[in-house]
């Protein structure tokens, strides 16, 4: 655990809020799971990514595998954050949003902002 510095463990927040956070209401009663076709498959991806970025930096000693895992959550934390993003400006049907899109918005923010500081350390 010595071995985490701070983008590490704004990942794995991050990660772990935004896997909570699928199963809030996203659209009125909405939930994640309910209201996307294939964004919230991308965001449990994520979510584990960012999870994944502090247990491989934790138990591994060479930083193949922890960089490898810092470059695709950084993508597909990019692009998850790009896709919400669309979902906040844009929202489907009569527009009315509930307290997890911007929850989501903001952990999608912190894995892609933690995974891109792991990455910078490193």
């Amino acid at each position: 655990m010595r071995r985490l510095r701070r983008g590490e463990w704004l990942a794995a927040g991050g990660g772990v809020a935004l896997l909570a956070v699928l199963w809030a209401p996203w659209y009125d009663d909405a939930d994640a799971w309910s209201a996307f076709a294939v964004l919230d498959v991308l965001l449990a991806l994520l979510a584990l990514l960012g999870i994944a970025t502090a247990v491989l930096q934790a138990t591994r000693r060479s930083p193949a595998l922890p960089v490898a895992a810092d470059v695709i959550a950084s993508t597909v934390g990019l692009i998850a954050l790009i896709a919400v993003a669309v979902r906040v400006l844009f929202p489907p049907g009569d527009g009315s949003r509930a307290w997890g899109l911007a929850a989501g918005f903001v952990s999608c923010l912190a894995v892609c902002a933690g995974s891109w500081l792991a990455l910078r350390d490193e």
